[in-house]
Parts: C-alpha cells; structure tokens; sequence
C-alpha cells in the first residue's frame, strides 16, 4: 500500500523545473554559510539565503514596477 503511495509522490516531485533567476553575490551573513542569491520573480528582485537554521527571502525595493508606485 504505502508503495502505490509513494509511485505517484516521485512521478510528480521529478516533473517540476526550475523557473526563477537565481544570481550569486559576494555577500555572506555569517562565516561559514552560503552566500546570498538575487531572485528576480516577475521582474523584481529578491535576497534569498540560508543563514543559520533560518531561510531569508526579502524583496530588495529596487524594481521598475515599485519605483512607479
């Protein structure tokens, strides 16, 4: 039973791609983690990262669509 289960979990999870920009920076939190990423989701851009147990995902304001609001 809990293998029928598990056929269709691993046909769906291997259908999915990768659809955002990621963009490595230089900046880093805290020593021995990751770097930051910049994430453009619809034409704005996010800081994205793992520092710690935590994950950050923060708009950076700087985007054409928020500068004409």
């Amino acid at each position: 039973m809990k293998l029928l289960m598990l056929i269709p979990v691993i046909l769906l999870s291997a259908c999915s791609r990768q659809n955002v920009e990621k963009e490595k920076t230089k900046y880093v939190i805290k020593d021995g983690e990751s770097s930051l990423e910049i994430l453009t989701i619809d034409g704005c851009q996010y800081l994205y990262g793992h520092p710690g147990d935590a994950t950050v995902l923060t708009h950076k304001g700087n985007c054409k669509y928020c500068k004409r609001r």
